[in-house]
């Protein structure tokens, strides 16, 4: 008798030394019989609802996702919901139908997840598995725990498809004999270059510069967040002053300011497509709607001096699994595949997508090369560079008012600047007194 409870306290003994050698780290340790497998999960038949928030439709969700999910889970029938009008998240919640799996920015995670009282803490399932969510770049990690005070992981993050470069026409450039634009320029550097490529030439007017300024201000390099993180109120003001300072001067060289006509940024966006801009600043994806004639290549994106080799943050979409869920573990299992090291690798090198991995040179080595729009192009640039950190997270029960409204306070205030000639100052004071009626609205 003596003997048996020796050997069970030595047993205990030995079960717990993982856990106390484990003290140390992060994550805590989970023992082999702790841990569940996920190998075993899902083998019998299930039906998961996948919900986009993006405009994609059936043959572009199954070219990334469904043809690759019923290929490795034939058991798992998906039905999957665009984002179309009478299909939005609350249209079916009222209807009854509730998504397993849902997929987005986090700029839309409020009112996919968060508003809907949809979101679900996925660390729960990365610990019931042991799954190591260290392998993805931290920054993409800090991200989606800083949407919430309490640090939950609302979901995992998939490829980047939308890091921001500086595409520039190398036709014109040969044609005014200007050298290319190189990587690791500045942004004092680019304006100089800008002002050289801004010229009137046979009666026509080339611009030197243009951008996608929403998405410069919203994944801006120096990690200035729309909000306060400690109170209901804009971020401060001089860190933004010197956002727009550095872009808006862009817009007020001589030729060079976007048609002020209209304040469509989508218009400012494609007017590199049509050649007779010599640079823009924009999202890799940009790439896929150029013209077949147009002779372009891309550099890195242009930095500041105090954030040297440091490119946007993140721009990567997420999966997310639903609190009301009924199969979470066999959404948990596809979504992991999904963002497995070999998927991440194929998406690399035939849908030109930056891998969400923190170890992804493997991955990097053949990016874009069965992309035929990318064949000879530099794309290295959209990779060279580390991230920025993420905004930071805010206090707990602060109001989290519509990101939307948010982001078109910033983009409005910039645009009084370069097209209407308000000053910078007044301009991001209406834009923090429009994010005030945004709270206030949010509040009621």
């Amino acid at each position: 008798m003596l003997s048996r409870t020796i050997n069970a306290s030595l047993l205990s003994i030995l079960l717990l030394l993982p856990a106390l050698s484990g003290c140390s780290s992060d994550k805590p340790a989970v023992t082999k019989e702790e841990t569940a497998d996920l190998s075993k999960v899902g083998n019998e038949p299930v039906a998961l609802i996948f919900k986009s928030d993006f405009p994609d439709d059936q043959d572009v969700f199954n070219r990334y996702y469904g043809d690759r999910i019923k290929a490795k889970f034939p058991n798992v029938t998906i039905n999957f919901l665009p984002r179309i009008q009478g299909q939005g998240i609350q249209d079916l919640l009222n209807a009854g139908t509730y998504p397993d799996v849902m997929y987005g920015k986090l700029n839309g995670i409020d009112a996919l997840l968060i508003d809907t009282d949809l979101a679900y803490d996925m660390s729960e399932l990365d610990k019931k598995y042991n799954y190591d969510i260290d392998r993805f770049k931290p920054q993409l990690i800090d991200a989606v725990k800083n949407t919430n005070p309490e640090g939950k992981l609302f979901g995992l993050p998939m490829p980047d498809f939308d890091p921001q470069v500086l595409y520039y026409n190398k036709a014109l450039f040969d044609r005014f004999g200007v050298p290319y634009p190189k990587d690791g320029m500045t942004w004092d550097e680019l304006f100089d270059l800008a002002k050289r490529m801004t010229r009137s030439d046979g009666g026509k007017v080339y611009r030197g510069f243009s951008s996608q300024q929403g998405v410069i201000m919203r994944d801006n390099q120096l990690g200035i967040p729309y909000l306060y993180p400690h109170g209901d109120k804009m971020f401060n003001d001089e860190d933004w002053k010197k956002q727009f300072e550095n872009l808006a001067r862009f817009y007020q060289i001589a030729n060079n300011n976007r048609d002020t006509k209209n304040r469509s940024a989508g218009i400012e966006s494609d007017t590199f497509n049509k050649g007779d801009v010599a640079m823009q600043v924009n999202q890799l994806t940009k790439f896929r709607n150029f013209p077949d004639g147009l002779d372009w290549d891309m550099a890195t994106i242009p930095t500041f001096k105090e954030k040297p080799n440091t490119m946007n943050q993140a721009s990567s979409a997420y999966c997310f699994i639903t609190k009301t869920s009924k199969n979470k573990d066999v959404a948990f299992k596809v979504i992991t595949y999904l963002l497995s090291d070999e998927v991440q690798a194929d998406y690399a090198a035939n849908l030109a997508g930056i891998p969400s991995l923190k170890a992804s040179d493997k991955a990097v080595k053949t990016f874009g090369q069965n992309v035929p729009q990318l064949k000879g192009k530099h794309v290295e640039a959209s990779y060279k560079y580390d991230l920025a950190p993420a905004p930071p997270q805010r206090d707990k029960g602060l109001i989290r008012p519509d990101p939307n409204k948010i982001g078109n306070a910033i983009n409005n205030a910039f645009l009084k600047v370069v097209i209407d000639g308000v000053d910078i100052n007044t301009a991001l004071r209406q834009a923090g007194e429009d994010i005030g009626k945004a709270i206030d609205e949010k509040r009621k």
